[in-house]
């Protein structure tokens, strides 16, 4: 394989050479947790597209393929629609396939406008947008925070407390002490923040995966992150993770896995912690043997929303063969590594 970053920016001038027509607005309803269980609604608005992601980009990312730059009128008339659509929510979530503090995606007058419009429905308790640190300046965020009426709350893709694994594995493109800064510019101007962690990033086993999610989550939770987004790598196409699994050199995450990394921050992470596995029980997506996917992919989802360990709990005990499968080859790479697991009655 070439050189990491050149192998990314290869494989994404390709994506984006066969790209397909233009993407509309979509949005749909879903169920989220604020103090207690909430209907969300989530909002994906076509833009420039990351621009990080344009040059190359992140090594399991293909959201910049569903990005097209839409004028700022018709971006507008398609908000307004949606939110009719929506309903009476109480935590929106928009996403741009990018940063919405880039101007280049979403300038600052057509984001106040948008924020007008969010303000024009009382129910809205929270609106989470997501951004790079690189774009979360004071004066940005002070700007929304004040336009803004409900609780502003922005997502950053923190993926893991290892520089290392960022850098060789994800190809994220900035540093933990960048991520710090954001969340502290974020604290300073009453900007609630929510850090996505990446279970399983390309060229880590199952266990290495499962043992970065938990140290990454505490990490992010110790940072100053308010909730904490576990998010399985999918293999979405032409990014370096679809060439990897292409070559039976990846696989997604098991769910099994979700439902570990989910107990074992139990006690170490006093916030919310949630998961919404894109593609579950897909080969494409986190899954385990295909006969249990819908339920334990359901009780991640069920404890998401309530934050009830019940759910996670219950599905253990229900357990399957597939259980057994996932155990063992977390045991035989503990031995692979050299290190003879420490955890196995816990596993």
């Amino acid at each position: 394989m070439r050189a990491f970053p050149g192998e990314i920016r290869r494989i994404r001038q390709r994506g984006l050479a066969r790209k397909r027509k233009a993407p509309k607005t979509i949005w749909w309803r879903e169920r989220d947790y604020l103090e207690g269980e909430v209907k969300a609604g989530v909002l994906i608005l076509p833009t420039r597209g990351c621009a990080w992601g344009l040059a190359g980009g992140c090594a399991m990312c293909g959201y910049v393929y569903d990005s097209f730059p839409t004028p700022p009128d018709r971006l507008l008339t398609d908000f307004k629609k949606a939110m009719d659509e929506l309903g009476d929510v109480e935590y929106l979530k928009i996403f741009n396939s990018g940063s919405f503090f880039d101007p280049r995606e979403i300038d600052r007058e057509t984001s106040y406008r948008i924020f007008d419009e969010i303000n024009r429905h009382p129910r809205i308790r929270r609106v989470q947008v997501e951004a790079r640190p690189e774009y979360l300046d004071r004066q940005a965020l002070r700007g929304a925070a004040e336009r803004l009426t409900p609780q502003l709350e922005v997502g950053i893709g923190f993926e893991t407390v290892s520089d290392y694994i960022r850098e060789k594995c994800i190809n994220k493109g900035f540093t933990i002490e960048d991520f710090k800064r954001a969340v502290k510019t974020c604290i300073k101007e009453g900007v609630e923040v929510k850090a996505y962690i990446l279970v399983k990033p390309p060229f880590l086993t199952e266990k290495e995966g499962i043992q970065d999610a938990v140290r990454s989550g505490y990490a992010a939770y110790k940072y100053g992150a308010s909730r904490i987004s576990l998010n399985p790598v999918a293999v979405h196409r032409d990014t370096l993770v679809e060439e990897l699994w292409k070559r039976r050199e990846y696989a997604p995450p098991w769910l099994w896995s979700l439902v570990k990394i989910l107990r074992d921050l139990r006690e170490k992470v006093h916030a919310p912690l949630l998961c919404h596995p894109t593609g579950a029980g897909k080969a494409r997506g986190a899954h385990n043997c295909g006969r249990c996917d819908s339920r334990v992919y359901k009780a991640i989802v069920n404890f998401s929303a309530t934050q009830k360990y019940e759910y996670l709990d219950k599905v253990l005990e229900t357990g399957c063969a597939c259980y057994e499968v996932w155990r063992t080859q977390l045991i035989l790479e503990g031995f692979a590594q050299g290190i003879f697991p420490d955890d196995l009655r816990r596993l």
